[in-house]
């Protein structure tokens, strides 16, 4: 039976009832993290233009577009609200990418398109988990070969696709084709015209919201009765080749005897996760010692490659440049920026930020990348050390390999609902912050998602 097939059949076995309680309750924390992600995300220069591109298109008011007053066909709904999901670069991270930027939008889409329930979304969401990081993890190139290309969000289309299917209730052959039609508009593996040698880096970077939009325009498609390959996952010319790997770990793929959702992490920082442990470090040593911007001399950093080489830069054009940005994201954290407010021009662009941001340097620590390398590069893993130097020669250094947020090192619940409460401040009253609270914390009692939706 080849990995397609053991993955539709996987989708047509899972229920409601068999799922722990442990995987229920932190499928409904992702599921508040992303709305809280999605609803900052949209007053962004991506979630506006997003919103705008998908108006002028017109569509049936169908699925709710979060921090807007208005509705849109499902596939649209998906896709915008998956770009404000991912703008911020605030949204969870898991072995392949943002899975959650795919998977929960296309999901609540269309829940509340089809007025289902709080069960009905929390195991569609959770298939989508569970298929599209297998996936990834499964098709992770070498590292020679990752340098070459690699993709950010390519798989995710599969998680969008059968967190859809489960909604839909599609049958098991339709649930193959379904797997043939995703696969077949997933986007190409990107990740080497990022935009790091550019101006600026592309909107597009993760590349999270056409995955939503085609995993639910496969489902459509597949429930119509469009066929699609039923085998497209399996053999030597299967997805992995066409995603730009070199390698494929079948095994890896279908093996179900873990939740894979259950490694996902959340962001306590909204910038790269691969400059998490650098701020965590630098957290540390403010734990320690109160460090005033103003009396800093300089900043050395010492990472992994692609930190040293890529993420360095101090002369910025957007703000998702910043999101990339080693130095800028110390000099925010330092001057104790308001997170949620780190996008805004008026911080970013601060003259006093970005004189901090360039005393900061980057630089590669061999014995790092080794061991960045040995742990199968995952991002929450990452060494970092830290030197501060102050005026008057007093050197303060920190390191940490382990990010906060992750799995290892989980946010506390206090700290998971006052991210929530902080992103949505400036569009709900308390009274609506609380609602939503307390309606995904219930999801499994919910019985229409419009319920929430309408609070957004």
């Amino acid at each position: 039976m080849g990995a397609t097939q053991q993955m539709a059949e996987y989708m047509h076995k899972l229920s409601y009832e068999k799922l722990p309680p442990n995987v229920i309750e932190y499928c409904k924390v992702l599921i508040l993290d992303a709305l809280g992600c999605g609803v900052r995300g949209s007053q962004t220069d991506i979630g506006e233009f997003t919103f705008e591109f998908a108006r002028q298109l017109g569509s049936d008011p169908q699925s709710s577009i979060w921090g807007k007053r208005v509705k849109m066909a499902s596939p649209m709904a998906a896709y915008v609200n998956a770009s404000s999901v991912n703008a911020l670069d605030y949204d969870d991270t898991g072995k392949g990418g943002h899975p959650g930027s795919s998977v929960i939008p296309a999901a609540i889409a269309l829940a509340e398109r089809m007025e289902r329930g709080g069960k009905d979304l929390i195991l569609a969401v959770i298939a989508g988990y569970e298929v599209g990081t297998r996936i990834a993890q499964a098709i992770e190139p070498t590292w020679e070969r990752y340098q070459q290309v690699h993709g950010i969000g390519t798989a995710q289309t599969f998680g969008s696709m059968a967190a859809s299917a489960m909604l839909l209730d599609l049958e098991l052959e339709q649930t193959l084709n379904a797997f043939g039609i995703a696969g077949a508009i997933a986007p190409v593996a990107h990740a080497g015209k990022f935009g790091w040698y550019d101006k600026s880096i592309s909107f597009i970077k993760d590349n999270v919201a056409w995955p939503a939009e085609a995993g639910v325009r496969a489902c459509l498609l597949a429930k119509l009765g469009y066929l699609g390959s039923e085998s497209f996952l399996d053999g030597e010319k299967g997805y992995w080749v066409m995603a730009g790997s070199d390698r494929c770990d079948f095994d890896l793929m279908t093996d179900f005897r873990e939740f894979e959702i259950l490694t996902v992490s959340l962001k306590p920082y909204p910038c790269c996760r691969w400059i998490h442990t650098t701020l965590d470090a630098i957290d540390a040593l403010q734990a320690k010692a109160e460090i005033k911007p103003e009396e800093i001399d300089w900043v050395d950093v010492y990472s992994i490659l692609p930190l040293a080489e890529f993420f360095g830069k101090t002369e910025l054009k957007s703000f998702v440049d910043m999101e990339f940005s080693v130095p800028c994201s110390i000099a925010l954290k330092l001057y104790r920026v308001p997170l949620p407010d780190w996008f805004l021009p008026r911080n970013w662009k601060n003259p006093k930020i970005l004189d901090l941001a360039r005393k900061v340097h980057v630089k590669l620590e061999d014995k790092y990348q080794e061991i960045f390398v040995s742990r199968n590069r995952n991002s929450v893993l990452i060494p970092s050390r830290i030197e501060v130097v102050l005026k008057g020669g007093r050197k303060l250094e920190g390191y940490e390999d382990v990010a906060s947020g992750s799995p290892l090192r989980p946010m506390s619940p206090e700290g998971r609902l006052g991210k929530f409460r902080d992103l949505t401040a400036m569009t709900l009253s308390k009274e609506s912050q609380e609602e939503v609270i307390k309606l995904v914390t219930n999801l499994e009692k919910v019985e229409r998602i419009d319920e929430i939706t309408r609070l957004l």
